[in-house]
């Protein structure tokens, strides 16, 4: 195949992919929680890419890297002269130029580091703003907060680079958070492994919910109607509930073997902070698919 047509194909499915979601990562998938959301997560260690090429260790950990359903492309990587907007993290080693995109993001990844912790950009992504170093890595490992945008799209990212790996996780901004501080926050507690503290629990057989550490149940409500969201048979309740200021609707099941789980979306993304606003946002969201995490 000549160079000329491999460039063609490359550009083509880089268009393509540009502007997919991302897939959920094959791999091992470990629920870190934490009480506001959990997220996706990255993080790999050098064996573990040797061995299965990309492993997800988080709520739904992304690995940077080529593989057989990434969009080849011969972009270049932050640093390079380009007509994109790129940024070098503080502290890193420069990175050879010549690295392909699709070998440091996946479709649907819109910023990364790359093996030498440069950060690296889709084409007509930009920077916004950034946090630096919220892992607190000591160089040559790195971290950065950022905030990307193209058009009217906006993404939250965490990335990370160490020595035995990396990765990053990131969300459409405004998902489950007003705040890209709050969702940074959460992010690097999850990446930390500190353990989840739920906002509320069941407080007996029924559906009667309790507050958890630091919550106050405003009010609770049980058996919400919300298709999708438990399997028949599964106890049910939503409480709106305020912790640390700041207002949440939590939606909790608990299934017949005991195994719970609650759900929190914080209440200053709905349009109304009403029962009625997030029981439709909610069924809107599990009709498509994607629930509320």
């Amino acid at each position: 195949m000549s160079p000329e047509l491999t460039d063609q194909i490359a550009t083509a499915f880089e268009a393509g992919y540009a502007g997919e979601p991302a897939p959920r990562p094959a791999g091992a998938y470990v629920a870190l929680g934490r009480r506001r959301q959990r997220h996706r997560r990255l993080g790999l260690g050098a064996a573990a890419v040797s061995a299965v090429g990309a492993l997800a260790v988080g709520a739904g950990l992304l690995v940077g890297g080529g593989g057989p359903d990434a969009a080849p492309d011969r972009a270049p990587v932050a640093g390079t002269p380009s007509a994109t907007a790129t940024a070098t993290a503080t502290g890193t080693a420069p990175g050879p130029p010549s690295q392909r995109i699709s070998e440091v993001l996946t479709p649907g990844q819109h910023a990364g580091y790359d093996e030498a912790g440069r950060v690296v950009l889709r084409p007509g992504w930009r920077i916004e703003r950034q946090v630096a170093n919220p892992l607190r890595r000591t160089a040559p490992e790195a971290s950065v907060g950022l905030v990307v945008v193209k058009g009217t799209q906006r993404y939250w990212y965490l990335l990370d680079h160490t020595r035995t790996g990396g990765g990053a996780s990131w969300d459409p901004a405004g998902t489950t958070y007003a705040r890209f501080e709050q969702w940074l926050d959460d992010q690097v507690d999850l990446q930390n492994g500190d353990q989840p503290v739920d906002l509320v629990s069941f407080a007996g057989a029924g559906p009667v919910l309790e507050p958890g550490i630091g919550a106050r149940i405003l009010r609770q409500w049980p058996d919400p109607d919300v298709p999708g969201f438990a399997a028949p048979g599964d106890t049910t309740a939503v409480a709106k509930v305020e912790v640390d200021g700041l207002t949440y609707f939590v939606l909790a099941r608990r299934s017949g073997d005991g195994a719970t789980d609650t759900i929190p979306y914080q209440a200053d993304l709905l349009d109304e902070p009403t029962l009625a606003a997030f029981l439709a946002h909610a069924r809107d969201r599990y009709a498509s698919g994607e629930g509320l995490r």
